[in-house]
């Protein structure tokens, strides 16, 4: 099936700006605010675990807040599915400009407030993002959590090599199109974050902007051709 006939929000484009969003919220809560990292939670058990060993309390807080501040992102663009779906709303569309208003007050307060907040912010963007955008070509896609995607290339590799399945193939290459995503948005915070320090954040605003932009230019095309 071309990419064309999948929604906008699950084409492979606009799938990779999602990763790179996620790889830079990540890589700008971790590097300038308390090495906590902003979606990838499984990060912040393992960094929880490692300090109680280490009887380091003082630092527990942190990953909390990020973890508790993620669940209850997800509760509530869980509930806004429910809200949109009643009144046949745009969800992508709003968890877009979600995201981008949380990131606007942190780019607004991150020199103010105290990087336990400002992580309890990014980590609400990131579950809104996680909860609002679950599918890649009619797939189910993650654009915080890279481990599944490792094993996802592997397995699509071999049974593009070892069966000559083109689909395998084709799923192999859009999973590393996606992965290389959220690492060139890390990258990106990584070489800019010593010049721009907290305000680095713009980065995956940015980002988010370009992905509303084109999400409404996708939508008004097909209505058109309708």
């Amino acid at each position: 099936m071309r990419q064309q006939a999948y929604p906008a929000h699950e084409q492979l484009l606009f799938g990779s700006g999602l990763t790179m969003v996620a790889g830079a919220l990540d890589a700008y809560s971790y590097l300038e605010h308390g090495e906590v990292f902003a979606g990838l939670q499984t990060g912040n058990l393992i960094l929880l675990g490692i300090n109680l060993g280490k009887l380091q309390v003082a630092v527990v807080g942190r990953y909390l807040t990020a973890m508790i501040a993620f669940m209850v992102g997800t509760m509530l663009i869980r509930g806004l599915q429910h809200f949109l779906e009643k009144k046949r709303g745009n969800l992508q569309a709003t968890v877009l400009w979600i995201e981008l208003v949380l990131l606007v007050c942190v780019a607004i307060t991150t020199n103010i407030l105290p990087d336990i907040a400002i992580t309890a912010l990014l980590s609400l963007t990131a579950a809104a993002e996680l909860q609002g955008f679950r599918k890649l070509k009619g797939t189910p896609f993650t654009p915080l959590m890279m481990t599944g995607n490792f094993r996802t290339i592997a397995e699509s590799l071999f049974d593009g090599v070892r069966y000559r399945d083109q689909a395998a193939r084709t799923k192999a290459t859009d999973t590393l199109t996606v992965m290389g995503s959220f690492a060139l948005g890390a990258a990106i915070v990584g070489l800019l974050s010593k010049t721009l320090r907290g305000f680095t954040v713009v980065i995956p605003m940015i980002i988010l902007v370009a992905l509303i932009v084109w999400l409404r230019q996708q939508t008004q095309q097909r209505r058109w051709k309708h």
